[in-house]
């Protein structure tokens, strides 16, 4: 997430700015001086509180597939997103990409081999150890973006 002023100088001198603003507005108003100086005050450090607070408004679009042709390419859609945010968060990668890859791979293992399950037997011999450790261990740290690229080829 991104503030919507970058630096701390630009938004002090924003917030400097619209205390000024308004101070300047409430007096030509007829405020006396005083007054129009101590309402500005909150008016100036709440636009340095938004200046510098991050976006959490913010909407993060990712194109729609061109064509959606199982649930299996939707959920795929998601995952860039919640793998850059993974990456630094072991708990977000246990919590949000662990199941959705856990998905992705009991449609595939369905679909291409057969296999109902992870926990099926045959699952750790299609996948390899290593991915399938990724998918059933909660303490299995998420790879490098390479390596997990390599794993998820297999699929």
């Amino acid at each position: 997430m991104n503030p919507l002023v970058r630096g701390m100088g630009r938004a002090v001198a924003l917030a400097v700015a619209v205390t000024a603003g308004t101070a300047l507005v409430l007096a030509r108003v007829g405020a006396p001086w005083l007054w129009a100086v101590l309402l500005a005050l909150p008016v100036g450090a709440l636009s340095l509180l938004v200046a510098r607070l991050p976006r959490a408004t913010d909407v993060l679009w990712a194109p729609r597939p061109a064509t959606i042709s199982t649930a299996t390419s939707a959920q795929a859609s998601t995952l860039a997103s919640r793998l850059a945010e993974a990456s630094v968060d072991q708990d977000r990668f246990v919590k949000r990409i662990q199941p959705r890859l856990r998905r992705l791979a009991e449609a595939r293992l369905r679909q291409v081999h057969g296999v109902p399950d992870l926990h099926h037997p045959r699952a750790g011999e299609v996948l390899g150890d290593e991915l399938h450790r990724l998918l059933t261990d909660p303490k299995a740290p998420l790879p490098e973006p390479s390596r997990l690229a390599d794993l998820l080829e297999k699929l």
